[in-house]
Formats: C-alpha cells, sequence, structure tokens
C-alpha cells in the first residue's frame, strides 16, 4: 500500500508534508504477520523515536512520523497488530523454553565443573600411515592432515565457517538444544552445532544414526569439550578434521586436493567453497554430474552469510562471486590418491601389538600420530597390478578367485609390499594373516631338521609307502626304490618328508617351526608334517627368509617411525619435533637360528625345486629359490621363494574364501605368478639395500 499526497495512493492524506508518494506499507512474504513500512524517497522522510529511518518492520505499538518531529508537526501511522491469545501463548512459551534451556545449560556446565571439569583430557587424532617415500597411504585414502595453529588458517576461512555453520559459535555454549531436539524428532540428522559435529569427529562411539539417543550422546560429549577446551581449540579440531569429500579429510587436506595449495594460501571465494561442501561433500561436489553447478550455488550462499554477518564488504561480496571455481581437473578423476588398504590395518595391528603396545582407540590418548612404514610404493604397485591380472586371467580358468601376498627385504625385514586380498572394497579381510593350510611348503622344517641331524642333500631315502602315504612317484624315485633327499625335496615327495621327520624326530621338527616363527597348533603328526595343520602364509615367509638370511633371524615389520603429533604439533614440522616426540624402533636383536652350513645346504635344496622340480615355472628370475605348496582339492595353493640377488623373498597364496576346491590349481601354478611378479621387480623397482 502506497502513502502519500496522491490520490491514487492507497493511503492518501492531503498533507502538506507528505510526498505525492512518501512511503510504502508491504509484506515480504504472504506468510509474513505483521508489515514493513518503507521510505520513498520521500522529501521528509521517516522517523521512528526521533531518528531517521530507511526501512522498518512494524510491530504491534510502533509510532513513525511521516516527516521531521522538528520542522513542525508531522502525521502519524500507529501500528496496531496485538497477538490472538494463541499467538501470545506460543510466545511465552517460546520465551520459558529459552530461559529454561538457559538454565539447563548453566547448569549442566555447573555441574561438570564442580564435579571435577571435563573427563575428556586428551584428544583422539588419526592415524597417519606413510611409505618411506613420504606418501601418505592410509586405508581411508588419507586421514586429515591439519595446520600447526589455528593462526594458520586464513581469517575468512574461519569466518565463513562461523558464518555458514554457526554464528553464535564464539559466545554460545556449544549445545543447540533446540536444533538438536528438532533433529532428532524429524529424525532429519543435522541441528548440531560445531561443537556437537566436533564431537562425532573425535568420538565415533557416538555414532552417526539419527536417534534421540545418540543425540543425548553427542550433546553429552560436547559439553565435556566445552567444558575441557578453549573456543579456538575447538574450532581448530573442526579445521583439521571435516570431512570435504573425495577421502580428504580436514581442510588442508580439501585445499590441496581441490586447489593444489595449502589452506593458509586459500582465498575468500576458495574457502567458501570448500566451507560450502559441510553439509553434503559428495552432493555438493563439483564433480557430482547429477548436478555440476550445486558446488557453485553453494559457494555464493557462503559468501551472502559473511556478507550478512558484516564479514565481506559489498565490493568483496561482488569480487568473491564473480570468481571462477577453477578446480584441479584430477580432483574428479576416481582417485588421485592410492592407498594400501591391507598394509595400513596391518600398520594398525603392529602398532597396537606387543612390540609397541598403543592403545589406539582409548579415551584419554588414541591415535594422532604419524606413522612411516616400510612400504616401498613401486614395489607394492607391482605386487597388486600383478596380482589382480593373475586372478582375472589364470586363476579364474581353474577356479581360483582370491590371492594373498606379502614381500620382505630379506636382510633387514622390511615389509615392502602387501596385498590381503583382490578388492579391498568388497571384502576387507586379511588373507596374509589368514589361517590356510601350507601343503608341502611346511616340508621345509622336516628337511631342515634331517639336515640339522646330519642328513646330506645326496643321502638316498627310501621311496616305500609308509603307513597310508604312497611311494614316491617323481623323478629317480620308484616305490621300491630310493631317491635322494635333493630330488625327494624338488618333487615334493610325502614319503621322503615322512622318513626324514622321523629319522630327525617329529618333536624336533615342531621345535624347529617354532624357532623359525611358527606360532600356530602344531602336532608331531603326520598330518603337520604334510602340511595339514593351518599357519599364517607371514610366518611362513619368516620362517623361509631365516634361510635366505644365512641362518640369521629376520625381524619382519612394517614400521619405522614414529611420531606423536600431540608433541610434533604438525605434519608439517616433523625434522623440528622435539626428541621425546619420536620413537625409533627397537631392531630385533640379530640370532642364528640355523648354522650357516644347514641354512647353505637348504638354500641348494630350494634352488632345486626351481631348476628341475615342482617349481620350474618360477625360473623366470635367474636365481629364483623356493617351494610350491598344494592341499587336497588344490583349496590352497602356495609358493614361498626368495631371489639372493634381489635380497627379496615373496609368499604367495591362492585359493577361495569358502574353501572350495579347484582341483586343476597347484602350487607350480602360484609359482607362475611369483616369476612374472618377481621379475617385473627386478626390471622396474631398484634392488633394496
Amino acid at each position: 500500500m502506497r502513502i502519500g499526497r496522491d490520490p491514487a495512493c492507497e493511503l492518501s492524506l492531503a498533507e502538506p508534508g507528505l510526498s505525492r508518494v512518501h512511503a510504502v506499507l508491504e509484506r515480504d512474504h504472504a506468510s509474513d504477520r505483521d508489515l514493513t513500512l518503507e521510505d520513498f524517497n520521500s522529501a521528509n522522510g521517516l522517523f521512528h523515536r526521533d531518528r531517521r529511518i530507511r526501512r522498518i518492520a512494524l510491530r504491534h505499538g510502533d509510532v513513525v512520523q511521516l516527516g521531521s518531529p522538528l520542522k513542525g508537526q508531522a502525521p502519524e501511522l500507529r501500528y496496531h497488530h496485538p497477538r490472538s491469545a494463541l499467538e501470545q501463548a506460543g510466545h511465552l512459551l517460546g520465551i520459558s523454553a529459552l530461559l529454561g534451556s538457559a538454565l539447563l545449560v548453566s547448569g549442566m556446565l555447573a555441574a561438570a565443573t564442580i564435579g571435577g571439569g571435563s573427563k575428556i583430557r586428551a584428544m583422539s587424532g588419526p592415524v597417519k600411515i606413510f611409505a618411506a617415500s613420504g606418501r601418505q597411504i592410509d586405508a581411508r585414502e588419507g586421514s586429515s592432515t591439519a595446520l600447526p595453529s589455528l593462526q594458520s588458517y586464513p581469517l575468512h576461512l574461519r569466518q565463513a565457517l562461523m558464518a555458514s555453520e554457526e554464528a553464535r559459535f564464539g559466545w554460545n555454549s556449544g549445545l543447540d538444544l533446540f536444533g538438536t531436539l528438532r533433529s532428532a524428532l524429524r529424525r532429519s540428522g543435522g541441528g548440531s552445532g560445531l561443537t556437537q559435529q566436533v564431537a562425532r569427529m573425535v568420538y565415533p562411539e557416538v555414532g552417526r544414526d539419527l536417534s534421540l539417543t545418540r543425540k543425548l550422546r553427542e550433546l553429552w560429549v560436547a559439553l565435556q569439550l566445552e567444558v575441557g577446551f578453549s573456543k579456538n581449540q575447538i574450532l581448530k579440531l573442526y579445521l583439521d578434521r571435516a570431512y570435504l569429500g573425495l577421502g580428504a579429510e580436514g581442510f588442508e587436506q580439501a585445499a590441496q586436493l581441490y586447489f593444489r595449495k595449502s589452506a593458509s594460501d586459500l582465498d575468500v571465494a576458495q574457502s567458501a567453497f570448500l566451507v560450502g561442501l559441510l553439509p553434503s561433500p559428495n552432493g555438493y561436489s563439483p564433480c557430482n554430474t547429477d548436478d555440476p553447478g550445486a558446488g557453485l550455488e553453494r559457494r555464493n550462499l557462503v559468501l551472502r552469510l559473511m556478507h550478512e554477518q558484516g564479514w565481506l564488504s559489498d565490493q568483496g561480496l561482488i569480487d568473491a562471486q564473480r570468481r571462477p571455481l577453477n578446480i584441479d581437473p584430477s580432483a574428479c578423476r576416481e582417485s588421485s590418491f592410492t592407498s594400501y588398504p591391507f598394509f595400513a590395518d596391518y600398520v594398525i595391528g603392529e602398532l597396537e601389538g606387543t612390540r609397541f603396545g598403543l592403545d589406539l582407540s582409548g579415551e584419554d590418548a588414541g591415535g594422532n600420530y604419524a606413522v612411516f612404514s616400510t612400504i616401498d610404493p613401486a614395489v607394492q604397485a607391482l605386487a597388486q597390478q600383478q596380482l589382480q591380472r593373475f586372478l582375472e586371467g589364470p586363476a579364474a580358468s581353474v577356479g581360483l578367485t582370491q590371492g594373498a601376498l606379502i614381500t620382505l627385504n630379506i636382510a633387514s625385514g622390511d615389509i615392502l609390499a602387501y596385498v590381503g586380498g583382490g578388492d579391498y572394497s568388497r571384502s576387507s579381510f586379511d588373507r596374509v594373516q589368514a589361517l590356510r593350510q601350507p601343503g608341502s611348503a611346511f616340508k621345509l622344517f622336516p628337511f631342515l631338521a634331517a639336515l640339522n641331524a646330519g642328513v646330506t642333500p645326496a643321502d638316498p631315502i627310501s621311496c616305500a609307502p609308509l603307513a597310508y602315504v604312497a611311494g614316491c612317484s617323481h623323478g629317480g624315485g620308484s616305490a621300491g626304490g630310493s631317491a635322494t633327499v635333493r630330488d625327494g625335496f624338488a618333487f615334493s615327495e610325502n614319503v621322503v618328508a615322512l622318513r626324514l621327520a622321523e629319522r630327525a624326530g617329529l618333536g624336533e621338527v615342531i621345535k624347529l617351526a617354532r624357532r623359525l616363527g611358527i606360532s600356530t597348533p602344531l602336532e608331531p603328526d603326520f598330518n603337520t608334517i604334510l602340511g595339514g595343520r593351518e599357519t599364517y602364509l607371514y610366518e611362513l615367509a619368516r620362517a623361509y627368509a631365516v634361510v635366505a638370511n644365512g641362518g640369521r633371524s629376520v625381524p619382519m615389520h612394517g614400521v619405522s617411525r614414529i611420531y606423536d603429533l600431540g608433541v610434533c604439533q604438525s605434519i608439517k614440522s616433523l625434522e623440528r619435533c622435539p626428541e621425546r616426540g619420536v620413537t625409533v624402533p627397537i631392531g630385533e636383536q640379530p640370532r642364528q637360528l640355523l648354522s650357516p652350513e644347514v641354512a647353505a645346504e637348504m638354500d641348494q635344496l630350494l634352488a632345486a625345486v626351481v631348476q628341475g622340480g615342482t617349481g620350474r615355472a618360477a625360473a623366470l628370475v635367474s636365481d629364483a629359490r623356493g617351494k610350491t605348496g598344494t592341499t587336497n582339492n588344490g583349496v590352497d595353493v602356495v609358493f614361498v621363494g626368495y631371489s639372493p640377488s634381489l635380497k627379496l623373498l615373496t609368499a604367495i597364496w591362492m585359493g577361495n574364501d569358502d574353501n572350495r576346491p579347484a582341483e586343476a590349481a597347484s602350487g607350480a601354478l602360484v609359482a607362475e605368478l611369483w616369476g612374472r611378479y618377481m621379475r617385473a621387480v627386478a626390471t622396474a623397482a631398484p634392488v633394496p639395500s
């Protein structure tokens, strides 16, 4: 409605102090309860409480002068629109709820303080795992990477975050009770302030479901954070850890992913873009082909919110909105990051194991470490590639669907490659650490025990049947004749292995297997000698490595150094980390587990397997040594071998997770994969020192 002297106005007054159209009375939205009065470029203006105004949202009882009260009697507009009884009740209820929530939060904070303050004394953090080259290789495609301090993040990034997520963060209690209750009742998610979101990030036990009980857990942890940590600390935790899509955790990692720069170098538009991703990182991603403009729309919304909060000038808003996104194109590919998830899981197990004894899930000190590992990205890439190709080709043709591989440096015990299966996204079960029958690969131990007892490789051994085991079937041996120890091993003759075990003593074979690192249950019987008891692939690899290392122990490990980021502060300043924040593992004291002479004799037996026995397919590597293993009906097929010139040992298992037989499979097939892989390593990768 127009107000003025013009008779065409809906509210026309014949007052000389009024302009023809003095002001406009309107609603911004049809659903608005009250009206807004706006000056229409009048000569004498609008005045409310003796102050000239441009616009006013009217409330019941407001009085506005249509002209200056200093220039004489000016017409007045009195607004009369009292609340109904129902509206008044709702208003009083809202005020009561606000006061009640304030009292509740104050009481909770007081109770927590009187009761000893926050129970959260230290903050669990991620475990960042790096290859020896320094490349991050975590199972989750990179844990969060933090900048050293809150001030390292630009001010406009912090302002964009608060404008978008919680403008009241700096002075509120950290608990959004109304939003929490609303989202819990609607089961819609959201409704959480920054502190509540941090509670979910640092304590996964809070959960992600949409139930009221989860919201209550979230509120309690948020309260503990508010009592125990400053607002700046909480804000930094958010900036360090918020998920921003495509595997990026934290604004530093996201800035590197999307813009190839540090978060400290982001401009206003780039900061607003990253903040805009927070409600739905994948939905608002520029890589979302269903709605490619969503990221730009969200960025501009955040910029407008910053403008409304006074953190961005009119011209600054215009300039920022005109900036192209300019995203790194590689961010939208399937993944520019290569993770080694099976190995990352192994490293976590090593950290929590007896060697380091870290509690990575504990409330007081869990996590927040940078772990440098022994993995070699070049060797690992070849291992993954060769295993996958073999699974899709030769293995599939005989009914094998899964495989596992581990490669060690013979002398140091460094794990250079570790593949626990074909596809981690489909199955994270680690077959390197799975209990499987080794078959004839276990014959290493009875033959070693016999060599220890004075048997030589050239000694003849009877091929006559023994108990339920048939006589020799390969090489120079026959049912009524004999075979040398060398031929018995090369052609994997069961009866030769059993006779040698009896000569050395079945108990001595078990003791030797234990000395070389086999920890699984073993019985001194023929079934064990022939590989019928389940063992771990990585323990077999370690045992064979002793032979390759001249009889000396090999300390197999995947961790080379640990940095405590609670002490070092930042992943970017590890070279300046105080000594108390760095752990260099104590190396295992070398022990001579086999005499050098016995180790050398077994080395020649293993070479004979490849030169003319069951492992001929591994001869793609000229100095290969190894042993095949096949269980009944091809349920498990194994090859463990090494190359003295490469100083590498690799153990490979293939089979099916459901123990489905693959009768056409054999250890010779796995020896073929071993040869292909080790030849590729010899060609492409530098020889480990």
